[in-house]
Formats: C-alpha cells, sequence, structure tokens
C-alpha cells in the first residue's frame, strides 16, 4: 500500500514544483500517492495534476469548514 503525501499549494510555483520532483523519482514515485491540496480544484493549473495521477481536493488554509474531514 502506498504511503500519502500531502503537497499544499499544488497548484503554485513551490508546490508544483514538489510534486513535480515526486512524479519524476521512480522510487518516490511508487512509495507515495500525492495528494495535492488548492483552493480551486477546477483551474487548468489543478486538473492537470489530475491527468498526471495527483489526488486534488480543495482547502483554504484561511478558511477552518474547508479544512474538516468531508464525510
Amino acid at each position: 500500500m502506498s504511503k500519502v503525501i500531502t503537497v499544499f499549494g499544488a497548484t503554485g510555483n513551490q508546490g508544483g514544483s514538489v510534486i513535480d520532483a515526486i512524479i519524476a523519482d521512480p522510487k518516490l514515485s511508487k512509495e507515495f500517492k500525492i495528494r495535492g491540496i488548492t483552493r480551486d480544484t477546477t483551474k487548468k493549473t489543478a486538473q492537470d495534476l489530475v491527468k498526471r495521477g495527483v489526488d486534488v481536493v480543495s482547502a483554504d488554509l484561511d478558511s477552518l469548514d474547508s479544512l474538516s474531514p468531508r464525510r
């Protein structure tokens, strides 16, 4: 079973770079499933991440409701 690594700011420069590095590394990409956190999952950059196998989730650190578990 893969471990999950969560990357906040997945559609930004820093978060995107972290995701790129994990996907490009054969060992890391097999060991970890990536969960990318972004405020807007409908953005093209977010949808591009989905196409690359990233689990993209919407959350905003300024909104506690968006950080609560979904049931």
